[in-house]
């Protein structure tokens, strides 16, 4: 049996309180142990588990770490885009021990005995395949010996970036390599291409974690009732559940509509944000390296797009600003990572029917195409989704409504389901307490 869970994004709470809690992998748990028992109630064997964690598992960019620590203030030079190496690896270090603190619990059973724990018949193997909000957990072997500590697996030079196994017919990677603002490397996919720190991670923290950070720091809010700024903090905390990309700039006008008395604060903050990410030289790079004159379209320009509407908040109302929004969101719509799940086949061994990726957080099952032959062999592209809250806009007017997702897929081998080809199953859970 083969389980791929991804996207659980454990986080060290000072960019918000957004961990899954430990219940929830009981749960899981509980659910793998429901599917061996029927499959040994059916009479056949289970000779291994696997469980792949596949990428985005440790959240390093969602922090306000890397802002400020114990009071002072990290700069630029020690944040994942600088250039000092050595402090950004402490660091780094900091932030990942804070992100086992907050998750004990959780890490204890990881790295627990789950066979006793669970009554499982073989103790699971875990395969860990890093993300982009866990890139530096592979550039760092302390990271990396961390890793493997907390999820139970022998200790490695380097984790792969992709996972493998023609007996499931399956073929995964995180995915993020097909989303041009989270992978700055090449098509070769060397160690040395993931490692090249992407628009992305900035984004994360310089944009998305930095702006409620920001107006939080305001004179004007720190004035308002206790209740009033922990209400202010938690919404604007909650801007990366959003998806995709583009929908974040209908939530802060949901955030500013909500609280027009402040609407003034909120735009001076976060116009000092932009103009704080714009003057990083690691932007200026990118945008000078993306910025291409013959693409009107380009992945600076699209970048460019949203921020030029966020420092408009001043000029537009709302009403105005709407129309403009649903052009930006348009530019984001395509799905890059199902384009590019066909395309892997033609370097793969013929038994892989099935190609597996997360970050997206969407869960899918996409029929992709039927090779012909006897028999025929399908081919099926799946995301496996995340385990955070999601927040979607509403069909109509201007407004969010969100709920907590678990989601996670099984593979079997042929002998374990007693069929002509591997097979495969999704769960989705939803949760609505948001």
């Amino acid at each position: 049996m083969l389980v791929f869970i991804s996207d659980l994004h454990f986080v060290d709470g000072s960019a918000g309180e957004h961990n899954v809690p430990v219940d929830a992998f009981r749960i899981f748990f509980e659910d793998i142990k429901g599917n061996v028992d029927w499959l040994i109630k059916k009479g056949r064997s289970v000779e291994e588990i696997k469980i792949v964690f596949l990428g985005d598992i440790f959240d390093l960019l969602r922090t306000e770490m890397w802002f400020e620590h114990r009071g002072r203030k990290i700069p630029v030079s020690k944040r994942p885009w600088g250039s000092d190496e050595k402090a950004i690896e402490r660091h780094a270090n900091r932030i990942f021990d804070e992100i086992i603190k907050k998750n004990q619990e959780t890490f204890d059973l990881l790295s627990s005995e789950l066979k006793d724990e669970f009554g499982l018949p073989v103790e699971p193997e875990r395969i860990y395949v890093p993300g982009n909000h866990d890139r530096l957990c592979n550039k760092y072997q302390s990271l990396r010996k961390k890793v493997c500590r907390w999820l139970r697996i022998p200790p490695c030079d380097l984790f792969d970036h992709y996972f493998e196994d023609p007996s499931y017919g399956v073929f995964a990677r995180h995915g993020h390599e097909y989303d041009k603002f989270n992978y700055e490397g090449g098509i070769s996919y060397t160690h040395k291409d993931y490692m090249r720190v992407p628009i992305g991670d900035p984004i994360t923290t310089e944009l998305i974690a930095k702006i409620p950070w920001k107006i939080m720091k305001k004179r004007e809010i720190k004035s308002l009732p206790r209740k009033e700024q922990e209400a202010l903090k938690r919404n604007l905390q909650e801007i990366e559940n959003v998806r995709p990309f583009s929908a974040t700039l209908d939530w802060l006008l949901y955030q500013v509509k909500k609280s027009l008395h402040l609407k003034e604060v909120i735009e001076d903050a976060v116009d000092e944000v932009i103009q704080e990410f714009n003057d990083l030289e690691f932007v200026k790079k990118w945008y000078e390296h993306h910025d291409k004159w013959t693409d009107f379209l380009d992945e600076a320009d699209k970048i460019q797009s949203v921020l030029f509407l966020l420092e408009k908040f001043k000029i537009f109302s709302l009403e105005k600003m709407m129309p403009l929004l649903e052009r930006v969101k348009e530019v984001f719509a395509r799905d890059d990572l199902l384009e590019a799940a066909p395309k892997e086949y033609s370097h793969l061994d013929n038994r892989i029917r099935y190609i597996v990726y997360g970050h997206t957080h969407e869960p899918l099952q996409v029929p992709l195409r039927v090779v012909e032959g006897s028999p025929p062999k399908e081919q099926v592209y799946l995301n496996t989704g995340t385990w955070r809250k999601r927040y979607r806009k509403s069909k109509e007017r201007l407004g969010f409504i969100g709920w907590k997702t678990l989601h996670y897929t099984v593979f079997y081998r042929k002998e374990e389901r007693d069929t002509d080809f591997p097979a495969f199953e999704t769960w989705t859970g939803t949760l609505k307490t948001v």
